[in-house]
């Protein structure tokens, strides 16, 4: 994908000119709110953004469901290795990542080799209330897998982690104006002079 079609899949145009000092990578299970708070903080602080999976779909020209029905889980994985690749050799964005990217060895140390992470956590009743079509996430089969997934996940997320943010019960605001602050307190994130 070319710097324009990354253009076209970050988020509108600037309102307050802010820079980051390297890309910021949203972890955390489906529902947590990783892209919505990527937009979101985005829009307050005119930088660009963009979501894995959204990126992946315009590139291969077929949405998630139906890259996981052609070419199974481990094929997919192997296509979103190649995107955060990509994403993370460009200027710095803030990259909304799909729930798994951290089953992957080698995603785990491109995300702490050349970014900021920052873990949204979310449990799975969360996540179920937030989720209007679960038809689109083809690994949120039901509750109770869903709270398994989770717990499987969880030593990744917390491994790749340079921040975590609980977001039970905030909405996206609260949950962006908190990941900015710790970005401005972590250097990560300033305003342009």
């Amino acid at each position: 994908m070319d710097e324009t079609s990354v253009r076209l899949a970050a988020s509108h145009p600037p309102r307050v000119g802010c820079e980051l000092g390297r890309p910021v990578f949203f972890v955390g299970f489906m529902g947590a709110g990783k892209t919505s708070t990527a937009r979101k903080l985005a829009r307050t602080c005119g930088i660009a953004s963009v979501d894995i999976d959204t990126y992946l779909e315009r590139r291969e020209g077929m949405h998630v469901k139906e890259l996981f029905a052609e070419v199974g889980e481990d094929g997919f994985r192997a296509i979103e290795t190649d995107v955060l690749r990509v994403l993370a050799a460009k200027e710095p964005l803030l990259v909304s990542c799909g729930g798994g990217v951290v089953l992957c060895p080698e995603n785990r140390a491109v995300l702490k080799e050349k970014g900021f992470v920052v873990y949204l956590q979310v449990t799975a009743d969360e996540a179920a209330s937030r989720i209007r079509d679960v038809s689109t996430r083809p690994l949120f089969l039901d509750l109770d897998t869903a709270r398994a997934t989770i717990e499987e996940r969880l030593p990744l997320y917390e491994e790749v982690a340079d921040a975590i943010v609980d977001t039970a019960g905030k909405g996206v605001a609260a949950i962006a104006r908190e990941v900015r602050g710790v970005l401005e307190r972590e250097g990560i994130l300033w305003q342009r002079k």
